[in-house]
């Protein structure tokens, strides 16, 4: 067995690559949500001012039998690297994953970097999460729970008399805030204020025991993003709300692919803490998949990933009707 960087140029390759990586993901997990071969295709081959990024892949006999990622923020969060090894299912127990694990290790000390974090999926028990291979694995060689999250899914349409009902809910606390949507790109009258909730985000969302910083955005990023989700056939929707004075207070993201139609994603949604209080949370996801599904009605299933002490957050989702699915770990290691 070698492991070797891969060729992102080489169609063949990158498509071997991505079908393992898929496989790994899926096996045994009914509610994976992997990505369609176009969007890696088009975050492997971007030159991305945010993000470096390194695949790699154990070969066996030419067959790509394990594939890993190094991903290295460029513009904040400078100690840390974010790594992704898989094995494919037939593969297993031959100390593939280690070598893979081994080899991220390395190039995230050559690099500099001092922190280390990895996601890995655990199925839901009665008395939390349960057994999984990738979690024992990564125990084994240091790697400790630093937080825990719920994947939920939703299944979509949702019933326009139960917006009705919860939308109801937040008009006497909601007051003279002001609900903006956008589609596809930020307009450039939000800007400012949406790099203001995206540099909060690591500052007031929970991040258990995570060694990481607020981000560093700016217009540059914000424009790089999208231009990224064009090329990988990804849309957005968003819902802001702006305070009376106009300063942008709370922000709610989703996400879906030309090349998924059938699959959503939420993305991440904020108020800031001293503007909670009003039900915005609330009302800004209620307006945004109002949006969503109308513009996307081929979207069958949305998911989403929540800390598992973000109690609000966590209430929203389930009057929205998200039922909980499986559990994310994101476990991390101090080189």
């Amino acid at each position: 067995m070698d492991i070797a960087e891969i060729d992102v140029s080489d169609d063949a390759q990158l498509e071997a690559f991505w079908a393992t990586a898929k496989e790994a993901d899926e096996f045994e997990r009914p509610y994976a949500a992997y990505w369609s071969l176009e969007a890696a295709t088009a975050a492997m081959r971007a030159d991305s001012r945010a993000f470096e990024r390194r695949p790699f892949a154990a070969f066996d006999d030419g067959e790509v039998v394990g594939t890993g990622q190094v991903m290295l923020p460029r513009l904040d969060n400078t100690h840390i690297a974010f790594l992704v090894p898989m094995v494919k299912p037939s593969h297993r127990r031959r100390g593939i994953g280690t070598a893979l694990l081994e080899h991220g290790l390395e190039y995230a000390r050559s690099r500099g970097r001092t922190t280390v974090i990895i996601e890995v999926n655990r199925p839901m028990t009665d008395s939390g999460p349960g057994v999984s291979a990738g979690h024992a694995l990564l125990a084994k060689h240091g790697f400790t729970d630093a937080s825990v999250d719920l994947h939920r899914v939703l299944e979509l349409p949702v019933a326009g008399s139960r917006l009705d009902e919860l939308e109801a809910e937040t008009e006497e606390h909601r007051g003279e805030y002001r609900l903006v949507g956008y589609a596809e790109s930020v307009p450039d009258a939000l800007i400012a204020g949406y790099c203001h909730l995206q540099e909060a985000f690591n500052a007031e969302a929970p991040l258990g025991d995570l060694d990481i910083e607020p981000e560093v955005w700016d217009e540059a990023r914000v424009r790089e993003k999208e231009e990224l989700f064009h090329r990988a056939g990804r849309r957005e929707c968003g819902v802001v709300a702006l305070a009376p004075d106009g300063e942008m207070v709370a922000l709610t993201e989703m996400v879906m692919t030309d090349h998924q139609p059938e699959v959503g994603w939420q993305g991440g949604t904020l108020v800031l803490k001293e503007h909670r209080g009003h039900r915005l949370g609330l009302a800004i996801k209620i307006a945004n998949l109002r949006a969503y599904q109308e513009a996307f009605p081929l979207v069958r299933a949305v998911h989403s990933w929540n800390a598992e002490e973000n109690d609000s957050m966590v209430a929203i989702n389930d009057k929205l009707g998200f039922r909980p699915v499986e559990y994310l770990v994101e476990m991390q290691r101090k080189l």
